[in-house]
């Protein structure tokens, strides 16, 4: 009878082993990777990702064929009439980014639109079944495993947002990031094996579609006029009817110069000096402000436009003076993009928690009840001083939403977009790039994460700098992205206590590239001493870190600012 019942355990946990589907196990698979003749080019890259991170992961290399072999199991790669035969799934629209994976019986699906829904969904899969993480353009977490549980599965995701622009130095210089991190938009429009990258063309663009050198001195009434004359250093003369006609001449010329754009931009110079003529005046008065005149112009541009390319959009600002929406009835028409700009808001809090933003709210809810398009230019980083801590980790997530909520179809997240890296750039390049497509994730869940894996065995004191720095917003901080060096955020007690905490994280490092990245945050607290605590840094060679550290990984103190060496030789009299 003991007999008859171990035979029974013995079939019963083989029975059991069987029914395991693994996708690799020891050194072996039986799955091969089907992407069909008529992929897509990103899907076929996505394809061959999925082979290459598997085989990185377990030494399995699994082949990529067109067609499914009658035997054996399979990971298919973008719809297919497989997929269509099982399920009842429509094909998604090739320009879906929304994207599926799931198992029907022993095989897996990948699939979404064909520009790059699908991509995504095989990149999601690596990230949130496998763990690899593409945290910076140089590092990518691949873990490593002898076997995979391909369990049952059946997972959907669509982006919150529809444009999602993470322009911080080194994300828009790298394709493969970006499209690793679900983002599908740069400065410039491009393709690559990863697809096409949409982008604006274009910003505070009226002194360059009507370039003041090639133009005052013969039209000086394109220009506006300020304090009773017309200058070249105003906004253009928005009243003025062949001006109008010059520019839309000039657009069409860049943007047959630069095709590939999916908008074009019209809008005003970055300074607040609109033109003060009795017809400008009369354009303010009529249309319910400097936004509403500037409507009405842009609305010309863009009736145009639409003549001869109806596909193409024309975005202008809602920045500074025009921010605040037109109190007339004049409306964007449905080629105009409208891009509001949150710059003066404060950045400690959500823009729709915080009394200091209540303007800015109002602002989006007016255009938001008017306008069909609308894109947000946010900030995530102190352009004044890029090495000092810009402690808004906690705000991002919420703001995303919000965004969203409003029905927001584009954001460019601006970082340090001319430095090689600033105070937390890594970190919140990647958060922001996570959180652009889903911002209902936990973001001290994704932070804890790159920081464990981004800093090694730094990574305890690197977390509590983190939480550190993040402790200095409460409820009655408030700050913008013109925060300066003296501000009552970062006080001798919060420096000394960053310190230490910094020393403790350098000194267990044990690698030179785990100590590279420490040594970045380091240099927050040493710009901050240099900054505050001049005569002693000078003194005690904190000066003298920082300059080594610069010495060895290149950055700029601040946007437009001086450079190490002459920002140390403008304080040393102190």
């Amino acid at each position: 009878m003991k007999r008859i019942l171990s035979l029974f355990a013995v079939l019963a946990v083989s029975v059991l082993a069987y029914s395991y589907n693994y996708l690799f196990k020891d050194g072996r698979s039986d799955y091969s990777v089907v992407v069909g003749e008529d992929a897509s080019k990103t899907e076929r890259a996505a394809a061959s990702e999925f082979q290459k991170y598997v085989e990185s992961i377990s030494g399995v290399k699994l082949p990529v064929v067109r067609r499914p072999a009658p035997a054996g199991r399979h990971v298919y790669i973008g719809y297919c009439d497989e997929l269509a035969r099982l399920a009842d799934v429509s094909c998604p629209e090739a320009d879906d980014e929304s994207f599926t994976y799931r198992t029907i019986g022993d095989d897996l699906f990948i699939y979404g639109g064909r520009e790059h829904g699908t991509m995504y969904g095989v990149f999601s899969f690596l990230e949130r079944e496998l763990g690899v993480h593409w945290y910076t353009g140089e590092f990518t977490m691949t873990p490593r495993s002898e076997l995979f549980e391909l369990k049952d599965v059946n997972h959907t995701e669509s982006p919150a947002i529809k444009y999602r622009l993470d322009y911080f130095f080194q994300p828009v210089k790298d394709k493969a990031w970006m499209a690793h991190n679900l983002l599908n938009a740069a400065p410039g429009a491009f393709d690559s094996k990863y697809g096409h990258f949409s982008a604006i063309r274009g910003v505070h663009t009226f002194a360059k579609l009507i370039p003041p050198s090639d133009y005052f001195g013969s039209h000086p009434e394109f220009f506006g006029l300020y304090k009773g004359r017309r200058s070249d250093k105003t906004q253009l003369c928005l009243s003025n009817g062949e001006m109008c006609d010059e520019l839309i001449k000039n657009l069409r010329k860049v943007m047959r110069e630069n095709p590939g754009y999916w908008c074009y931009d019209v809008s005003q110079n970055d300074n607040n000096i609109p033109c003060e003529c009795s017809a400008c005046a009369a354009l303010v008065k009529k249309y319910g402000g400097q936004s509403g005149a500037l409507l009405w112009f842009v609305n010309k541009v863009a009736a145009e436009i639409k003549k001869t390319n109806p596909d193409v959009y024309v975005s202008t600002f809602a920045y500074h003076y025009t921010r605040q929406a037109p109190t007339s009835d004049i409306k964007p028409a449905d080629n105009v993009v409208i891009r509001l700009c949150d710059i003066e808001c404060c950045q400690a809090h959500p823009l729709d928690g915080c009394d200091e933003n209540k303007k800015f709210v109002q602002d989006m809810a007016d255009w938001k009840r008017i306008a069909r398009n609308i894109t947000v230019w946010d900030y995530t980083t102190g352009f004044r001083h890029y090495l000092m801590p810009f402690p808004n980790f906690d705000v991002l997530a919420r703001n995303y939403q919000y965004f969203s909520q409003s029905n927001v179809i584009g954001v460019l997240e601006l970082g340090s977009w001319n430095a090689p890296w600033s105070e937390f750039s890594e970190l919140k390049q990647w958060l922001v790039a996570k959180l652009l497509w889903n911002p209902l994730q936990n973001t001290d869940s994704l932070a804890t994460l790159f920081i464990n894996d981004y800093y090694g065995k730094a990574a305890p004191y690197v977390r509590q700098y983190y939480d550190l720095c993040r402790r200095q917003v409460t409820a009655y901080t408030h700050f913008t992205v013109s925060m300066e060096w003296d501000t009552k955020l970062y006080d001798d007690r919060f420096i000394s206590d960053a310190g230490k905490l910094l020393k403790k994280a350098v000194a267990a490092c044990r690698d030179k590239e785990t100590l590279r990245r420490t040594n970045r945050l380091a240099a927050q607290v040493y710009y901050m001493q240099l900054r505050r605590q001049t005569a002693r840094s000078l003194t005690n060679g904190t000066s003298d870190k920082l300059k080594r550290i610069f010495s060895s990984d290149s950055t700029l103190v601040r946007e437009y600012g001086p450079s190490l060496d002459e920002l140390i030789d403008d304080l040393s009299y102190y």
